[in-house]
């Protein structure tokens, strides 16, 4: 069933579906003034995961990243009201790979806007946990913004058993175990969108992707080690690094 041309909240009005994800759906939409949003329904028995992000992501208002402006109730389910995040997600954008390669200056500007957005996030004492494509909105320029707060929280928060939290492909090894997760673990996932940009794939279970020539390959394999405490820890220095290697020449 549609539900799109409904208005919610103090007068939005909601358009399209822009997506479905394991929590949510979420629809494009438009305020009373005009102003483009969008909308995140979650099902009732999910309203704690909409109180969390709401709780959590309310204050963090940065431009490279969705600012959560509202918390309603849409017929019985909770429901946000973020800005809206133009683009596509980050494999939908980047399709010529490995992007390293093809578009090197805007895959190179989507990280960069990534780290700025883990930077203000960790500087705030949180960690996102979920950093995957599907969570970065990227326009044809390379511009990004983070996505999507519902698994964010406190920087190393204890839990009551071991909890595995973000997606199989971009789970840092702490993140596989349950551990509590700090911003070695958000940099982790830098790294495996990294590798990606620089291979064109990611890599199988247990498999390493082979050495390349492209002077990223150190950061990559810094920010992917095994132990957090020796992968760096700080999204404004491995920002900067990213940029100074990648003024060095290299030929495949």
């Amino acid at each position: 069933m549609t539900i799109a041309g409904r208005v919610i909240g103090d007068g939005v009005k909601l358009v399209r579906l822009l997506g479905r994800g394991s929590h949510s759906v979420v629809y494009f939409g438009v305020t009373r003034e005009g102003q483009p949003c969008a909308v995140k329904i979650f099902p009732p028995h999910l309203a704690l995961f909409a109180e969390r992000e709401f709780r959590h992501a309310l204050n963090l208002n940065h431009p490279r990243m969705a600012h959560v402006q509202a918390q309603i109730t849409f017929d019985t389910a909770p429901a946000l009201i973020t800005t809206y995040a133009r683009g596509v997600t980050l494999f939908e954008r980047y399709t010529h790979k490995p992007a390293l390669v093809e578009e090197r200056q805007a895959f190179l500007l989507t990280l960069s806007h990534v780290l700025d957005a883990l930077h203000f996030l960790h500087d705030r004492g949180l960690v996102h946990r979920d950093i995957k494509p599907d969570n970065i909105m990227v326009e044809p320029d390379g511009s990004a913004k983070l996505v999507d707060f519902d698994l964010s929280g406190p920087a190393y928060e204890g839990m009551a058993m071991p909890t595995r939290i973000g997606t199989a492909a971009f789970l840092s090894p702490e993140a596989r175990r349950g551990d509590s997760l700090g911003p070695e673990n958000d940099l982790y996932g830098v790294g495996v969108l990294l590798g990606w940009g620089i291979h064109g794939q990611l890599p199988e279970v247990g498999e390493a992707l082979p050495p390349t020539r492209d002077p990223l390959t150190p950061l990559w394999r810094a920010l992917t080690r095994e132990d957090p405490r020796k992968r760096p820890h700080d999204a404004t220095e491995v920002k900067k690094a990213l940029l100074e290697l990648a003024l060095r020449t290299y030929l495949y």
